[in-house]
């Protein structure tokens, strides 16, 4: 059995793991779900891979399963860079898969574009905040919509803006998976990159981008076969 620790995307929360990680932990496996430090003064991307580290020291843990959902993947690249001998395997879900030195806006300027002219219509104070935006684009609806609207929180833009730390060259380590959702867009270009650099590549056919809400029994039946 393993010990996943799950990394939630923008704007979210741990609370965006409450349908995979009761069916992981009746599998036997242990499940942590942190939830990343919300817009604040100095939160940026090395703040949240800090808050990963610390986790993982605080609670002893090894042989980690680490999984990053979306800009997730930005985090557990970093903490995969901070505690490589305490992690089994990162997973990156839909996810960037970032070399170091590249930030999120980097690797999806689109969003920054989105970013921008999101800042544009809010007062000067408020132009460091990323809202939360597009849940209904990445495939929710209805009550599922209702209920990640209700609780999404913004991010600072510095979490977006930060590349990332880590060592100049080398290989990626630890090992890692990449699971496209192949429902979803947003990050065909990251499955084909880590293909390209050696990870092992899986796919839930037809999932969108928040599968981990939308679709969470065949997100964990992939998961499984990543411990």
């Amino acid at each position: 059995m393993a010990t996943f620790v799950l990394v939630h995307g923008s704007w979210l929360g741990g609370w965006a793991w409450k349908r995979v990680a009761p069916r992981l932990r009746a599998s036997g496996h242990t499940v942590l779900c942190p939830s990343l430090a919300p817009a604040g003064p100095g939160v940026g991307l090395s703040t949240h891979i800090a808050e990963i580290v610390a986790l993982i020291d605080r609670h002893d843990l090894i042989d980690v399963v680490l999984v990053g959902h979306s800009y997730g993947g930005m985090v557990v690249a970093g903490a995969g860079y901070e505690r490589p001998q305490r992690i089994r395997r990162l997973v990156h879900l839909d996810a960037y898969f970032p070399s170091p030195g590249q930030s999120a806006f980097d690797l999806q300027p689109v969003l920054r574009d989105a970013c921008d002219a999101a800042a544009a219509l809010r007062p000067e104070r408020e132009a460091w905040l990323i809202p939360p935006f597009g849940f209904g684009a990445m495939g929710l609806s209805g009550a599922d919509l209702e209920w990640v609207t209700s609780l999404a929180r913004p991010m600072n833009r510095a979490t977006h803006e930060e590349p990332l730390p880590g060592p100049a060259s080398g290989p990626p380590h630890p090992p890692a998976t990449y699971i496209r959702f192949g429902g979803s867009p947003f990050f065909a270009d990251a499955a084909e990159t880590a293909l390209r650099r050696g990870a092992r590549l899986l796919t839930v056919q037809d999932a969108g981008h928040m599968a981990p809400i939308t679709d969470h029994e065949r997100l964990c039946a992939v998961l499984g076969r990543t411990s």
